[in-house]
């Protein structure tokens, strides 16, 4: 196997679809674990107020998708936290330096592809 720009690129753009589909089922699973979480704590009085949330939820379609709307933003925020300081661990122990083996983001179709770091 030759590490040249065209596969670099191919290995990135596999990695990055296959991130994006575990990222949309992990998203949800992790949005239902806080819930449940949360819902395993309440005391009476937080039980009574998720009950009315609950149940205005199940009765109003608009506040529903408002409130799941909500929800789904807090998760995506935790889990760019998350996913972070994960990075951040991970690439420490692969031993690799921002900038020069990892980028933020994947190169754009203009890039020079002798600035690829399998190059």
């Amino acid at each position: 196997m030759e590490l040249t720009p065209e596969f670099a690129k191919e290995c990135r753009v596999e990695a990055l679809r296959k991130y994006e589909e575990e990222q949309q089922k992990f998203g949800l699973q992790m949005m239902m674990m806080g819930y449940y979480k949360v819902k395993s704590l309440l005391s009476e009085e937080g039980l009574s107020k998720v009950f009315e949330i609950d149940s205005r939820r199940e009765s109003d379609e608009t506040f529903n998708q408002e409130f799941s709307q909500k929800m789904w933003d807090y998760t995506e925020e935790a889990w760019g936290q998350a996913l972070g300081q994960l990075m951040i661990k991970i690439s420490a122990a692969y031993g690799l330096k921002m900038g020069r083996d990892l980028r933020a983001e994947l190169p754009d179709e203009n890039d020079d592809p002798n600035l690829d770091f399998y190059a």
